[in-house]
């Protein structure tokens, strides 16, 4: 035999036993088959409400809180002045918002119209009243999908001379000024996940 033909029959046999591996694999092997999946698994939702406006995106509410100034004879109706009292709540809606959460309260007199005299004595919730914590900061906490819980927060312009820091000729000049006919109360709110 030639030594071309010898060549010829090897590759030959080569390409028949390849054929016949893959044919006997093929009938022999197993069921396989791929298949892919993904999980759904749904968001908790967040959607905290203050005072009926969400906080979704955003890091200032539109809509301003409006105190209650508690009648005085001495004091006109709708106006702060020395000694004067009032309060302002918070509600705050979980309806929407499926883990419960911790929410933290802080109340200081605006750096814009500094009435350093503003006192915060006392908040409530849930039909307690409390005094105001020494930390300036009121804790709660909030089931899931509960609906609006009410913090009401009580404050007076102190008048007390052992108490205050601004003295009597301060007031005045403070009620004098035009560009404090307005005095704010800054609100920070912050909500954090409760976590096991």
């Amino acid at each position: 035999m030639k030594k071309s033909d010898k060549v010829f029959l090897i590759f030959f046999l080569a390409i028949v036993t390849f054929s016949m591996l893959y044919l006997f694999q093929a009938s022999y092997a197993k069921y396989r088959r791929q298949a892919q999946a993904q999980v759904d698994a749904t968001v908790a939702s967040w959607d905290i409400k203050v005072n009926t406006e969400s906080i979704n995106n955003r890091t200032v509410l539109t809509n301003s809180i409006t105190p209650t100034l508690t009648s005085d004879p001495y004091i006109k109706s709708g106006v702060i002045a020395p000694g004067s009292e009032g309060y302002f709540t918070i509600s705050i809606d979980a309806t929407n918002v499926d883990v419960d959460f911790t929410y933290e309260i802080q109340c200081t007199p605006d750096l814009d119209t500094p009435l350093y005299d503003i006192k915060f004595t006392q908040y409530a919730t849930g039909g307690s009243t409390q005094t105001w914590p020494q930390s300036g900061i009121v804790t709660g906490d909030i089931t899931k999908n509960s609906s609006s819980q009410t913090i009401t927060i009580y404050f007076e312009w102190d008048d007390d001379p052992a108490t205050t820091v601004m003295d009597n000729q301060d007031d005045t000049e403070f009620a004098i000024d035009p560009d404090n006919a307005t005095t704010k109360i800054d609100v920070q709110i912050s909500f954090t996940q409760k976590r096991s």
